[in-house]
């Protein structure tokens, strides 16, 4: 009971001091947050919520629906007996690969809602499936950011062929899963509202953590430690300073390492590793889908940092059979972080994302009003 009490007691000052620690980084950078905060508004809003939203909804509308069940029959095979789950969870892996990182935890956490996968099945689809999706990597990364649409391609085949070894691996021993009832029809009325609710609160959420991350990344600029870091990693001798720094970046959030390795002239083997890796801003709105993470956090960073690792290694792979076009990456290498959002795909986002707090606004009262 003592031991208890100084554990929560210690929890509580180390909260202490990180609240009084970064309000005053806060306040001693404000300059920096702002700019940092200002170019991940633009990103969320030009890029993030209008590609990415569609996905959310989709995931949600797959599980609550019943179509993922549907589209299990034709996936199953492959679900049931190379990865060892339910067909329920066909659409959800498909969707993992295909729309980006929160959609497929999403449709895992909705599944596990619902009673059609068990916790320890939960556990083994979030060390594979989570990935950065098609648009993400192929659109915004290859050609946005190396200038070729090829090296996007290599680059999302090396992190969904790493993301579905892990699949495979999670699955070796595990016996073929017995077939839940399908839901009931009164479960899945009103799917395309209540999908719609789903990826509006998930939505903000990311948006939320995104903007947290780069706040910590400014700081953490403007007070030198970044760059204190990275000269330690490249003190080892494993790094060039510019890799360092896209490392960390990379570690950190997802679309700040991008940029940071656009700056500096990182390798694509670099890129591949921090795609797959997806960085602790990912991780942070992976866990607030679920009210407990089925699966501890020691063992998902493990399987986080697997995809990473197995990714940069396919990704050589692949160079070596269909090698992009060497001009094109050294070009754009360094090019500056362009967010490739216009002033109406902007508006776009915008409007999108106030429609989001809009509808969560409004949902609880039009469910009271139908239990009413």
């Amino acid at each position: 009971m003592d031991g208890f009490r100084w554990m929560r007691g210690a929890r509580g000052l180390g909260a202490a001091l990180v609240f009084l620690g970064f309000g005053a980084a806060l306040l001693a950078y404000p300059a920096q947050v702002q700019r940092g905060l200002a170019q991940s508004v633009l990103y969320c809003l030009a890029s993030l919520v209008p590609s990415l939203f569609p996905f959310m909804v989709l995931a949600s509308f797959g599980v609550r629906s019943g179509a993922g069940e549907v589209l299990g029959k034709l996936l199953g095979p492959v679900t049931r007996r190379l990865f060892r789950l339910p067909r329920a969870c066909g659409a959800t892996v498909l969707l993992s690969f295909l729309g980006g990182y929160p959609a497929g935890a999403r449709g895992v956490s909705l599944l596990l809602e619902q009673g059609k996968i068990t916790r320890e099945q939960a556990g083994r689809m979030l060390c594979f499936c989570v990935a950065p999706g098609a648009a993400f990597v192929v659109t915004f990364v290859g050609w946005g950011l190396l200038g070729s649409l090829r090296l996007g391609w290599l680059l999302f085949g090396a992190v969904t062929l790493s993301g579905l070894l892990l699949g495979l691996l999670t699955g070796l021993g595990k016996p073929v899963p017995q077939e839940p009832p399908p839901s009931p029809p009164e479960e899945r009325a009103g799917a395309l509202i209540r999908s719609v609710g789903d990826a509006s609160s998930a939505t903000v959420k990311m948006c939320g953590c995104i903007l947290l991350f780069a706040g910590i990344l400014a700081v953490l600029q403007g007070s030198g430690l970044f760059q204190r870091m990275a000269h330690a990693l490249t003190a080892t001798g494993w790094l060039l300073p510019s890799q360092a720094a896209a490392c960390l970046a990379f570690l950190l959030e997802v679309t700040g390492g991008t940029g940071e390795a656009s700056r500096q002239g990182g390798a694509p083997l670099l890129y591949a590793f921090g795609l797959a890796f997806g960085g602790l801003c990912v991780h942070l709105q992976l866990f607030s889908l679920f009210p407990e993470f089925p699966l501890s956090k020691g063992k998902f960073f493990l399987f986080r940092l697997l995809h990473g690792f197995l990714a940069a290694g396919i990704f050589l792979l692949l160079a070596r059979l269909f090698p992009p076009p060497p001009q094109l990456v050294w070009a754009s290498s360094e090019a500056e972080l362009a967010l490739g959002g216009s002033a109406s795909t902007a508006a776009g986002g915008l409007s999108l994302f106030l429609m989001c707090l809009a509808f969560l606004a409004a949902l609880p009262q039009r469910e009271k009003g139908s239990k009413e």
